[in-house]
């Protein structure tokens, strides 16, 4: 999403970590869906050091993927941003980082919209 110039930080990076905590919930949707594969060791991502990288500028952009032989290809540096353990799948600890996980994006959309509205009374002439 372009903010334009009407932006300041916290935007860009309450729209990376609603794009992060969705990729996380993909990434605890596949854990559970490979519950009972046999070798597969859970994966995850490791919010406290995204969310360093990307203070201190290390984390790049993610771009393009090629979902489709037909579709311009790109390389996915999100996909460096998770990490296998050495854990077993355990569903009920799954369960639990779902939750965690959809409480985080539920917050991150509320300052979201709590900074849109403050945007948006500002450019209405609203702003106390």
């Amino acid at each position: 999403m372009s903010w334009g110039g009407f932006t300041d930080g916290a935007m860009r990076l309450l729209e990376k970590t609603l794009n992060w905590r969705a990729r996380n919930q993909e990434i605890i949707a596949g854990n559970v869906a490979n519950l009972d594969t046999p070798n597969y060791t859970r994966k995850e991502m490791d919010f406290q050091n995204i969310l360093e990288s990307y203070s201190r500028g290390n984390l790049m952009e993610v771009s393009l993927t090629q979902t489709n032989p037909g579709h311009l290809g790109g390389s996915n540096p999100s996909q460096a941003l998770v990490q296998e353990t050495s854990e077993d799948v355990d569903l009920d600890q799954e369960i639990v980082r779902m939750s965690e996980n959809q409480i985080s994006y539920n917050a991150s959309v509320q300052m979201l919209i709590k900074k849109l509205d403050n945007l948006r009374a500002v450019i209405n002439g609203d702003a106390k």
